[in-house]
């Protein structure tokens, strides 16, 4: 949900909440590894088939009397999954469709079974031309697959709507038409899916793969604690980890080093990547980089190296006549931000980022670069703040038309309080103080007035000029609506 309807729900004054925004590429990743934990349940775990992931598929054929029952078995894991600090809707029937559709619309978020008559009389309807009644088969709790919603059918939005046109909502009422004229009607989607829900059409669970671990180690006969020694051997291993990665056309985007003392101690370190790279000296560079940052309190007796992100690597058709400048190949950027980040530290080297906020001094925020490089994350870059506009006041203003940047490069953590003076009140300004130095106004633009939602608590209502003085500086000048002070906030470049 957006920011507005979720701070609406809990209360702006809620002490126990706390808002983080959505990552999708974050988010199935985590999904990702609790499917790997999930494989103490069942051999064969996976997610289910949707742009964005939200259920957890295990195929539990034969695997009841190893934990006393289907029953006891979706108790455990549910249990188990209390015991993590997650609440899960679990279900337990012969078809995916069945599942699934019961963890998302079911009355309550116990378990159930699907019996055996399911399949006799899913049978003898179909031998009729008719669609089989679910509800006589499916107990949950005493919920019949027949009471569902549509959208339980894993169906698309577009098809909810246009059955809901109809009159046709539940699952129920597609009992008495025929295959045929549903079929003609709706097109295959409704019937593909009616057939996976009571088990007609095959529908495997496809098992998330965790990616193969890449780990290479070093165990020293002496201690080591020349740097130049140490930096060989890390070349070896590199050159050991890349192998694998070139065959499949991927490359490092994150590698974790750690170097273990001949007294116990251990020094990690993590080298993060700008864009994926399987070239091992370019890697052997940005180590080096690091290892000079790096005190070793003792000598190494073992090395150790992890590739922990990878992604694949971009391959790009070279031109026999270059058009464009060395400078703008993306490569030297990467490079860049890669030695950077190696030399300063990943938190030292940051971007600013946009956010979709109307209040000038949060409508932006500072993010390590390397947390946006490409094939890190899937998020694109946030559209400017979204505001609320008056009309521009005076004639002589009003006719001129702003050429400058709409927003100011320079911004002020926090607005500045000014004096000002100005024809009236609530007129623009004329001439203002910053920092005891007099400023006079030869022209100005606006007022632009920003104002934020009810839901933010404590409103924020102010009315923004551009103006240029006579020096020729231009500066971004507000009046707060509600006591009509002046503050300077930003001056453009």
């Amino acid at each position: 949900m957006s920011l507005a309807e979720a701070t609406a729900v809990i209360g702006p004054a809620s002490k126990h909440s706390h808002l983080e925004r959505y990552d999708p590429v974050a988010a199935r990743g985590a999904l990702v590894a609790l499917a790997e934990w999930c494989r103490q349940f069942s051999p064969t775990v996976g997610l289910e088939e949707a742009e964005r992931p939200e259920s957890l598929l295990l195929d539990v054929t034969g695997l009841g009397p190893l934990f006393g029952g289907e029953a006891a078995l979706a108790q455990r894991v549910r249990q188990a999954f209390c015991r993590r600090g997650l609440a899960a809707r679990l279900a337990v029937a012969d078809t995916i469709g069945a599942a699934w559709a019961v963890t998302h619309y079911g009355a309550n978020d116990e378990c159930g079974t699907m019996n055996d008559e399911w399949g006799e009389k899913k049978n003898a309807a179909q031998k009729a031309g008719r669609m089989p009644a679910p509800h006589s088969s499916f107990i949950i709790h005493h919920s019949s697959l027949s009471s569902l919603p549509l959208a339980a059918l894993r169906l698309s939005d577009e098809h909810v709507q246009l059955l809901a046109e109809l009159g046709l909502k539940r699952i129920g009422q597609l009992e008495p038409f025929s295959r045929a004229a549903l079929a003609t009607r709706f097109g295959p989607e409704l019937l593909r899916r009616w057939d996976q829900l009571t088990g007609t059409a095959e529908e495997v669970i496809a098992a998330a793969q965790p990616p193969p671990t890449l780990v290479a180690a070093w165990s020293c006969e002496q201690p080591i604690a020349h740097a130049e020694v140490i930096e060989a051997i890390l070349g070896q291993l590199l050159d050991q980890l890349i192998r694998p990665l070139v065959a499949e056309r991927r490359g490092v985007l994150q590698l974790a080093c750690r170097l273990h003392g001949a007294g116990g101690a251990i020094a990690p370190f993590t080298l993060g990547l700008f864009r994926p790279s399987a070239a091992p000296r370019y890697l052997l560079d940005l180590v080096r980089l690091k290892l000079q940052r790096l005190s070793l309190a003792e000598p190494v007796t073992e090395i150790e190296v992890e590739v922990t992100a990878t992604a694949l690597v971009e391959f790009r058709q070279q031109e026999l006549f270059e058009a464009r400048s060395p400078r703008d190949d993306p490569r030297h950027l990467a490079a860049l931000v890669d030695r950077l980040s190696s030399r300063l530290g990943r938190e030292q080297v940051l971007r600013a980022r946009l956010s979709d906020d109307a209040q000038p001094e949060r409508a932006w925020r500072y993010e390590p670069v390397l947390d946006a490089a490409p094939g890190r994350r899937g998020t694109a870059a946030q559209g400017p703040p979204r505001t609320k506009r008056a009309p521009a006041r005076g004639q002589a203003t009003a006719r001129r038309r702003f050429k400058w940047a709409q927003r100011p490069l320079r911004l002020a953590a926090r607005p500045v309080p000014v004096v000002m003076t100005a024809v009236m009140p609530d007129g623009p300004p004329l001439q203002f103080a910053l920092a005891g130095r007099p400023h006079r106004v030869t022209r100005y633009w606006g007022p632009e007035r920003i104002e934020t939602g009810w839901w933010r608590g404590r409103p924020i209502h102010r009315d923004y000029y551009r103006v240029e003085t006579s020096e020729g500086a231009r500066h971004w000048l507000f009046r707060r609506l509600t006591d009509g002070a002046w503050f300077w906030h930003g001056e453009f470049d």
